[in-house]
């Protein structure tokens, strides 16, 4: 069996997406699209003579693409166009990894997934990479194996200044200048839902009426959401894209009946758990684990 065709459309997030998946001894790189001509060419000369890729096929339009001997398409277009190309590659015959976020309406929800039932025997994935992070298994492995009891409130922030990606090289606006930021809640409420094994019932959502970016997003750049689960436990999001503060960083906290378990505020790359079964402690202790994997191949990293 032939390595599997990868094709990539949108090349400022794509083409990150694309070098991991060199790392990938079974797949190969055959073609990238994009709209923009400085960033197709930026992107052909990198595969080509930076990452030595033969015979890559480079579109300027969605359609060529989808007529390529590409087996798979990378979507990492704008938000809107998500669910759309989605579709339309899936209807292709193609296998699909769609950027986050997967959907922006319930309409959208109802069509891919009619989507992906016309086609059983191909692969729809929404790319959740958070849900792959190191300390997320680690802390699915503590809860399934009773260390924090029952869950019973969860929460997570995305604190991520994108103001200098609200306007194109040119200075018009781009999808993030009137996205809601709560539509992009997949990276935190995901990895929560997972180590739980839960779905949401019920949600409601508030947003500020301060809007501290308003000369860039005519949007709601930062926005709250409470979920109730099925499990009856709450969860809190927050996402914000109009922050003043740098780095980015996600944080996460579960609070369980036998523990609390949380990453450091400053990012995700230290954890603290106070557990009831360690005997007297009079505080959190440190978990050394973070978002990577200690001695992963570089295979699995990229994968």
């Amino acid at each position: 069996m032939g390595k599997l065709k990868i094709g990539c459309v949108g090349l400022r997030r794509g083409r990150d997406l694309l070098t991991n998946v060199l790392l990938m001894k079974d797949v190969e790189i055959r073609a990238i699209c994009d709209m923009d001509e400085d960033r197709r060419n930026s992107a052909k000369e990198f595969f080509e003579k930076e990452k030595k890729v033969e015979n890559l096929l480079v579109f300027d339009n969605f359609e060529d693409l989808l007529n390529s001997d590409v087996e798979a398409i990378i979507i990492a277009t704008e938000a809107s166009a998500h669910v759309r190309m989605s579709v339309q590659a899936l209807d292709a015959g193609k296998h699909v990894l769609s950027e986050i976020p997967a959907i922006n309406t319930v309409e959208e929800a109802k069509t891919i997934r009619a989507a992906v039932n016309r086609h059983p025997n191909l692969k729809y994935m929404v790319g959740e990479n958070c849900c792959y992070w190191a300390f997320i298994h680690t802390w699915k492995t503590m809860y399934e194996n009773g260390m924090l009891g029952d869950v019973w409130h969860a929460e997570a922030e995305y604190l991520h200044n994108v103001v200098h990606l609200m306007r194109d090289k040119d200075g018009n606006p781009t999808w993030r200048a009137s996205y809601d930021a709560i539509k992009y809640l997949t990276h935190d409420l995901g990895p929560l839902l997972y180590i739980l094994d839960d779905r949401c019932i019920s949600v409601s959502g508030y947003a500020p009426k301060i809007n501290p970016i308003a000369e860039y997003s005519t949007g709601t750049p930062n926005e709250l959401a409470v979920f109730t689960t099925a499990k009856g436990a709450t969860i809190k999001i927050f996402c914000s894209f109009g922050i003043t503060q740098e780095p980015a960083r996600h944080n996460f906290i579960m609070y369980g009946s036998k523990g609390t378990i949380e990453t450091a505020r400053m990012g995700e790359e230290r954890c603290y758990a106070y557990l009831k079964d360690i005997p007297h402690t009079k505080g959190p202790i440190e978990i050394p684990v973070s978002s990577s994997y200690p001695d992963a191949s570089s295979e699995i990293l990229g994968g």
